[in-house]
């Protein structure tokens, strides 16, 4: 009896051993496999936001200069109160979500691909479907009339801003939770590929690094052309903090 026991005993760690549920072997695994598909990802989202920059910032100027056309000098003689920043801060992300127009097939793309992955750590986990959930929200979020609720702000005498524009920003303030992340506020992408390298083989790394090389210049000239953008608004409606 005792021996019978011992050898179920004896076969059930056996059986144990290369159970794919829990394992180590099994978690790196399936670490490994959730990276690849994530670096395959962001590596095809990289290449088309390459290739698409120019129409991106494009869309971006031309909103923009919809708006300046729109309703010239609105904002001049506005009270330089917090309605007034909330409505300033609107006014450029209005035009920065535009630029997305070109590329929401490939966002709705990225965020399907991505939006499932899983990992043994759970933060990783976490930031990746924030990027999905970004991803689609950035692709399908629908954009005010801007210049028709600084009409509205004006017509109530400076009093409150339309709600559209509450919800506007809060919509957008949601899509972009956990942007950056941690104290020294690291974007949330780099974020993710620095959490990534356990898991990575070096054919992956290769992919990494050029995710990074894309995401890092395409990052820089949007944030340079949505400066220039903000600084055209300020000129045309007549704000200096917009």
């Amino acid at each position: 009896m005792a021996s019978g026991l011992r050898r179920a005993l004896l076969t059930a760690v056996a059986l144990c051993a290369v159970c794919p549920a829990g394992s180590p072997a099994a978690i790196h695994t399936r670490d490994a496999v959730a990276t690849r598909a994530y670096l395959r990802a962001s590596e095809t989202s990289a290449l088309a936001g390459s290739a698409g920059l120019k129409a991106r910032i494009a869309e971006l100027e031309a909103r923009s200069s919809q708006i300046a056309g729109e309703c010239p000098g609105a904002l001049t003689y506005a009270p330089r109160d917090e309605a007034f920043s909330r409505l300033g801060e609107e006014v450029v992300t209005v035009a920065a979500y535009a630029s997305a127009a070109p590329e929401r097939p490939a966002l709705l793309r990225t965020s399907k691909e991505i939006g499932h992955l899983r990992w043994s750590n759970s933060r990783l986990t976490r930031l990746v479907r924030r990027r999905a959930a970004e991803e689609s929200g950035a692709a399908t979020v629908a954009l005010p009339d801007v210049c028709a609720e600084i009409a509205a702000w004006k017509a109530s005498a400076y009093v409150a801003l339309p709600q559209s524009a509450g919800r506007f920003l809060a919509r957008t303030e949601a899509i972009e939770s956990e942007s950056y992340v941690g104290p020294s506020e690291v974007p949330r992408e780099a974020f993710i590929l620095r959490l990534l390298k356990p898991y990575e083989s070096p054919a992956d790394k290769r992919i990494a690094r050029r995710v990074e090389h894309l995401e890092d210049q395409v990052g820089r000239r949007v944030s340079s052309a949505i400066s220039a953008v903000r600084t055209k608004l300020e000129k045309a409606l007549g704000s200096s903090t917009v």
